[in-house]
């Protein structure tokens, strides 16, 4: 493997984890606050990309533009899901939890397949055919304004959690939640936007996704262990953390497929899941 190709490979990683670090982070965000560990967060990401998919086949219009409207189907579909499913299972990830998230990503994925037929599909769009050339370094422009539009909202999401009176609520029932209702915190209410915004998050980068990702009805599954494993790295419940971490699994993914092989680039992740979670399993 020649330098050119590893540090092509490191750029393109880094592009790619970008997005990977923004679903992930909502991922991490329902973790966090509620305990709650989605295994259909993957399915909600489907969902925004067929949302983009389709607007753009019906309007023309680029998924990069369009992709709030796939947050805001997902944050729906999420609040639903929250009063639903998840509401009573709020501070404990029990193993009925867990089984109850696993059955709703297998019903969403078969309804997808049912809705949307089980093909692969992928689109054209402007952005997705054009690269800026370093030298002879190619990056997809798609990818690099993908990555800036994850960079921008995580941004946001950390200032929303930080500096308003609605986040430090949700971090303080995140440490204490009856020492927080205590004061008047409305703790039902805030985990019911925390996860709307956590599922919401979800919905836009699927949107941004599938401006240069191709989308079929399974392909949630195989986003769930790419976000579990981002949140392992970069500290359970940790924002910033755990976007850090989206960038270092694509990285370690674009790495491992130029050096050994792209059916294969997964390998190195779960040996570091394993090891973080005996070694350091507070993350970075």
């Amino acid at each position: 493997m020649s330098l050119l190709g590893i540090i092509q490979a490191i750029l393109s990683g880094i592009l790619i984890g970008g997005v990977y670090g923004l679903f992930s982070t909502g991922f991490s965000l329902a973790f966090g606050v509620m305990r709650i560990v989605n295994f259909a967060h993957g399915e909600l990401v489907m969902l925004g990309m067929y949302v983009g998919l389709f607007i753009f086949f019906g309007t023309g219009i680029d998924p990069l533009y369009t992709a709030p409207i796939g947050g805001l189907v997902a944050a729906a579909l999420g609040s639903v899901l929250y009063l639903v499913f998840y509401r009573r299972f709020v501070g404990r990830a029990t193993l009925q939890q867990l089984l109850i998230g696993i059955a709703i990503a297998l019903i969403l994925q078969i309804s997808a397949q049912i809705a949307f037929g089980p093909q692969t599909r992928g689109l054209q769009s402007g952005w997705s055919a054009q690269y800026l050339l370093i030298g002879p370094i190619f990056l997809s422009y798609a990818q690099i304004f993908a990555f800036a539009l994850a960079v921008a909202i995580v941004f946001l999401v950390e200032l929303l959690l930080s500096k308003t009176v609605w986040g430090q609520s949700i971090r303080a029932i995140a440490d204490h939640r009856e020492a927080a209702e205590l004061v008047g915190i409305n703790s039902e209410l805030r985990n019911l936007g925390a996860f709307a915004l956590a599922c919401g998050l979800a919905g836009i980068s699927g949107g941004i996704l599938v401006a240069y990702y191709p989308v079929s009805p399974t392909v949630g599954f195989s986003l769930v262990p790419i976000a579990l494993i981002a949140m392992v790295i970069g500290g359970l419940g940790s924002v910033g953390g755990t976007f850090i971490g989206g960038i270092m699994v694509g990285v370690i993914q674009q790495l491992t497929g130029a050096v050994w092989s792209t059916a294969l680039q997964n390998i190195p992740l779960y040996i570091i899941l394993l090891l973080f979670l005996a070694v350091w399993p507070h993350g970075l």
